[in-house]
């Protein structure tokens, strides 16, 4: 691919995932997107078969991101309480400084995009952490929790003061992400 279409595709990206974050996938026609990547609507069509291709390109590539978040913050030398409030104090301040990812992956783990992709049990994207979470419940540290519980205990309570946060509704400095990163580690641990 050319820098120009590259260029163009991640331009298209950006638009539709911030108009996504903002309105939601439904009020987000393809031509607000257009307009907002400064092209034409059939360009869109160039780079993506459909909206729906486009969405899965959105979260495939944010996805990424939270991944090497993950395992830059995950050492194997560590404690699994150590690596725990390394990876959630990490990637809350991932989701802080990237407020429109976590605004559409939020949506997209609510929308029917997200619920096929978590009922699929090939999925491989959340591997590594489920092995994480794996690794403390055989060390005895994590509770003998099914996994869905676990995520829930450790992405909700962030990814609520995120938002919280992005809305002006409180201020996470870094003594009150420490703080909260402890407490759903309190809620996992055993």
């Amino acid at each position: 691919m050319t820098a120009e279409k590259t260029d163009k595709r991640t331009d298209i990206m950006k638009a539709a995932m911030e108009l996504i974050a903002e309105q939601g996938f439904h009020g987000t026609p393809t031509s607000q997107i257009a307009q907002r990547a400064g092209t034409g609507v059939g360009t869109i069509y160039r780079y993506f078969k459909d909206k729906d291709e486009l969405i899965e390109a959105i979260h495939e590539k944010v996805h990424v991101r939270f991944t090497h978040t993950f395992a830059e913050n995950n050492d194997p030398q560590r404690s699994v309480r150590e690596n725990y409030l390394r990876i959630f104090n990490a990637l809350t301040r991932t989701f802080i400084a990237n407020p429109s990812e976590i605004r559409f992956m939020e949506q997209y783990y609510n929308a029917p995009y997200g619920i096929a992709r978590k009922r699929d049990d090939g999925y491989e994207g959340e591997k590594p952490l489920f092995r994480f979470f794996e690794q403390g419940k055989r060390q005895q540290v994590i509770k003998d929790f099914p996994m869905e519980v676990l995520m829930s205990l450790s992405f909700g309570p962030i990814v609520f003061v995120t938002r919280d946060h992005l809305n002006g509704f409180i201020n996470l400095d870094d003594a009150m992400i420490a703080a909260i990163v402890e407490a759903s580690w309190d809620a996992v641990k055993r």
